[in-house]
């Protein structure tokens, strides 16, 4: 039986549409692509990602105002982004802070900047 061409032309289109669904889950951030965050013991953090599709994070500590630089990790559950010893994991308005001299425990999104 022959199957017509368009019929197979939709059917690839349907395939890599599929592929693309399973896009990279993205951090929540506002018009300037960052996120205020605040955490136990009354520490927060600031997230300014490099773009809508964030694959660079750059953090800033309450703490002592410390900043880090940070690149995007794999990760199926969120967004993680690391730079070997500190590492930002982001899951809907949660988000956690470790490699750090002060803690960052049970961080929520305050607001997006």
């Amino acid at each position: 039986m022959r199957v017509p061409p368009l019929i197979l032309v939709a059917c690839a289109g349907l395939a890599a549409s599929g592929a693309a669904s399973g896009a990279t889950t993205q951090p929540p951030m506002g018009a300037f692509d960052g996120a205020y965050y605040t955490c136990d013991q009354g520490q927060a953090f600031q997230i300014s990602y490099d773009s809508k599709k964030a694959e660079d994070a750059k953090v800033t500590t309450s703490a002592d105002d410390a900043t880090y630089q940070l690149k995007r990790v794999p990760d199926a559950a969120g967004a993680d982004f690391s730079n070997g010893s500190v590492k930002v994991s982001v899951s809907g308005d949660a988000a956690q802070l470790q490699g750090t001299p002060s803690p960052f425990t049970d961080c929520k999104l305050k607001n997006t900047i």
